[in-house]
């Protein structure tokens, strides 16, 4: 069995993904660089030596949540870019796609989003190359609405793209899944908003 197959078998066990459900949620509410493995064994219900014969570390849990997050991201973006559709239209559902991770596994984006800068060398090149490989999703997108004319010409596709993500991303901080609002209700207002400002 190689490397890579082992440790796909290893994430995908139903033991495995309890104890990233549980990290997420220390990360999250501790703080990576406060939470230790003794909190994660306690909220699994494993001691913290028997944890370890699950995972190498709180480094490669880290890992693994922001590759999980990263990965939502991309696939829910990828569908709306492959198959095409009007750029204001595509932007719109792209930030609803954005928006719909942190409904789905709020734990894993809220630690993606705040501890991703603290992710060990050793990691950081996939997690890297992934994050660089949405956001040309993103902008190959803004590009062909400014291609086509639904954008205007002098829309710094770059920053347009990280204004969305600041803009989406800072709702982690405040979000409540029983307030008034549901993820999808956000981002149709953020892409209002934002589209009132770029297209042409």
């Amino acid at each position: 069995m190689t490397k890579r197959k082992a440790e796909k078998q290893k994430t995908d066990s139903s033991r495995f993904k309890d104890i990233l459900d549980a990290a997420a949620r220390v990360f999250r509410q501790k703080g990576y660089h406060h939470a230790n493995i003794s909190d994660i064994a306690r909220e699994v219900g494993l001691q913290k030596g028997s944890l370890y014969h699950h995972i190498k570390g709180k480094e490669e849990l880290l890992y693994k949540i922001i590759i999980s997050a990263l990965d939502l991201y991309v696939k829910s973006l990828r569908s709306i870019v492959i198959y095409g559709m009007p750029a204001d239209e595509a932007i719109r559902k792209a930030i609803i796609a954005h928006m719909e991770p942190i409904g789905i596994k709020f734990d894993y984006i809220y630690v993606f989003i705040n501890e991703m800068r603290n992710l060990p060398e050793e990691y950081r090149k996939e997690a890297d190359s992934e994050l660089e490989n949405y956001e040309r999703l993103w902008i190959k997108m803004l590009e062909e609405g400014k291609a086509c004319g639904l954008l205007k010409p002098d829309v710094d596709s770059k920053m347009t793209m990280l204004s969305i993500f600041g803009m989406c991303n800072w709702s982690v901080r405040w979000y409540k899944p029983e307030r008034k609002y549901s993820t999808t209700d956000l981002a149709k207002i953020y892409a209002r908003n934002l589209l009132e400002g770029i297209k042409a």
